[in-house]
């Protein structure tokens, strides 16, 4: 596939990161959360629950509304796949914790999100090579800048 830079090629690097990649990683998680029986949303919050957390830092963590973390967290609560447990050190808040069945999902879905997607094998192992440090670089200025 060929593209037409003109002018600045970081305009149309950027478009293409912003549109056309981005549509392509957010369908291949919604395509591999769906194996998993989950929306995208629901795949989300099963992957942030590692430890238990509250509602309010699931809902700040994941930038949705803590209505929206309410009914996702009642779905996966009726699936047996989380509960809510008293916390610890104020009782009066309550924390969401994957139950063992959650675990297990998790770690399911984890093992298929670590597979590369398909449209990688569009480029040679060397050329895999060449973006990975191309994007390490890009990527690790912003890390930087961040701390």
């Amino acid at each position: 596939m060929a593209i037409k830079v003109e002018g600045k090629p970081a305009k149309a690097l950027w478009k293409l990161l912003r549109d056309d990649a981005f549509a392509s990683l957010r369908d291949d998680f919604t395509a591999r959360v769906a194996q998993c029986s989950l929306s995208m949303s629901q795949g989300k919050l099963i992957r942030e629950l590692g430890t238990p957390q509250s509602q309010r830092e699931l809902a700040r963590r994941l930038h949705y509304d803590p209505s929206n973390i309410t009914a996702l967290a009642d779905s996966l609560e009726a699936r047996g796949l989380i509960e809510r447990r008293a916390d610890a050190s104020d009782r009066r808040f309550r924390l969401l914790a994957l139950t063992p069945e959650g675990e297990r999902l998790r770690a399911s879905l984890e093992a298929l999100l670590a597979q590369p997607p398909q449209f990688l094998e569009r480029l040679t192992p060397a050329e895999q090579k060449q973006l990975l440090q191309l994007l390490a670089k890009l990527f690790e200025t912003d890390r930087r800048q961040a701390r």
